[in-house]
């Protein structure tokens, strides 16, 4: 003899069940479970040094938007001083050691991207 027990619901679990039904009966349970596989997958193949690579690339990125801006901003407090240079005013600046140092930069960093294309 079994005896029937009745659950009562409260209206949160009643409105999480109706939610649940849907996502069963529009067969989205599928997609979340799915989704939850790969982050579960992911979460058991990251490695210590996967994530070091991570955070130094994050780093990386940092540094390189950090100098860019301090470049940028540079760059625009220098125009806003000096007039346009003229061709000759150009060439003058190519004998500062630091513009030089910026080209051959720039100039390297434009070949690395051409042996990539």
């Amino acid at each position: 003899m079994s005896e029937k027990v009745e659950v009562l619901k409260t209206k949160e679990m009643q409105e999480l069940e109706e939610k649940f039904a849907m996502l069963v009966q529009t067969g989205r349970i599928d997609n979340i479970i799915d989704l939850l596989a790969v982050v579960s997958d992911n979460i058991e193949m990251t490695t210590a040094p996967m994530v070091d690579k991570m955070v130094g690339t994050i780093d990386n990125l940092a540094t390189a938007g950090f100098v860019t801006q301090n470049a940028v901003r540079y760059a625009n407090r220098e125009m806003k001083k000096n007039d346009v240079p003229s061709l000759f005013g150009l060439l003058k600046l190519l004998k500062d050691e630091e513009t030089r140092r910026g080209l051959a930069f720039i100039l390297h960093l434009t070949k690395g991207i051409g042996k990539q294309v």
